[in-house]
């Protein structure tokens, strides 16, 4: 699990088993920490219109997490990550209170996507998100999430209740 708020930055990549070796040395060197846990890992993640993705996550407690998609070709961010190759898709900030924070970033003139939609994945129904756009952030996308933990089977979970 994240040690705070700022989860993660996502990146959209052409092939994540490449991505996975090259970030696995970056941070070898750079926060080897980050590679004492085992990777978060989906080889088939689903998520709006875009089905058949590969997904992973070097996990994190010290900090932000990395996390890579590698999108099915012909799908939404398929043709996203083929138009503009390979870049920083979102930066995640979780919340125990996806659609109230969603509602008051709205409310301050921030723009939400989707009309402030939270969307949930059946696999994971304790999960929630939704988005900031890309608009309002200057650039980038903004996931508004859960809270999450990462666990020893490569998976994630839904966080210990104290």
């Amino acid at each position: 699990m994240p040690s705070g708020p700022f989860a993660h930055v996502c990146m959209l990549v052409n092939d994540l088993d490449k991505a996975i070796e090259d970030w696995t040395k970056i941070l070898g060197v750079l926060d080897p920490g980050q590679l004492k846990e085992p990777l978060v890992k989906y080889d088939d993640f689903a998520g709006g219109a875009d089905s058949g993705m590969r997904w992973a996550t070097f996990v994190s407690h010290h900090g932000c997490e990395i996390q890579f998609i590698q999108p099915a070709p012909d799908t939404p961010l398929g043709r996203r990550l083929e138009k503009v190759g390979e870049h920083v898709h979102h930066l995640c900030f979780t919340t125990g209170d996806v659609a109230g924070s969603l509602a008051k970033l709205s409310a301050e003139g921030i723009e939400v996507a989707s009309g402030g939609q939270v969307y949930s994945d059946p696999t994971m129904p304790w999960q929630r998100w939704g988005w900031v756009s890309n608009k309002s952030a200057h650039g980038v996308l903004l996931e508004i999430a859960s809270p999450y933990e990462s666990h020893q089977d490569g998976k994630w979970h839904a966080p210990a209740t104290e």
